[in-house]
């Protein structure tokens, strides 16, 4: 198996999986990070947020595993024509901020506060997470 994971990309039928797979993927993470974020804009006031974060937050997580996992396995198959895209390094960089400020989100206890920094914190993880998949689409095409 010289070859490396090329083998992926060169299946009839498995690359485009992988690629339904990880769109799933991203389909959970940001729709359950969305409903998540509308409610701490105010949208749903009805709606306690911490119950709806204790179900949103695993579906955003198992989304993300979704679309590493996928994601490492589609990268596997031709790493050095992606690392040599421009594009695939700022998706990378992209999807580590946006790691970042959900941590640094939740450190603060972004969830309690429900303060304007906490909605701003929310609005720039919509703007990376749609930038991400911008990203993404371009590099498919």
């Amino acid at each position: 198996m010289g070859r490396g994971w090329t083998w992926i990309a060169e299946h009839a039928w498995l690359y485009p999986a992988l690629e339904a797979v990880h769109i799933a993927g991203i389909a959970l993470l940001v729709g359950s990070l969305m409903l998540l974020e509308l409610r701490i804009w105010g949208w749903g006031a009805a709606v306690p947020v911490r119950p709806l974060a204790r179900l949103a937050l695993p579906v955003t997580l198992g989304g993300f595993a979704i679309v590493a996992a996928s994601g490492l396995l589609m990268f596997a198959s031709q790493p050095a024509e992606l690392l040599a895209h421009r594009l695939f390094l700022w998706k990378l960089g992209l999807v580590g901020l946006a790691g970042v400020n959900a941590v640094l989100f939740h450190a603060r206890g972004g969830l309690s506060k429900l303060d304007v920094l906490a909605r701003a914190q929310t609005a720039l993880s919509v703007g990376l997470w749609l930038a991400v998949i911008i990203c993404g689409r371009w590099l498919a095409y």
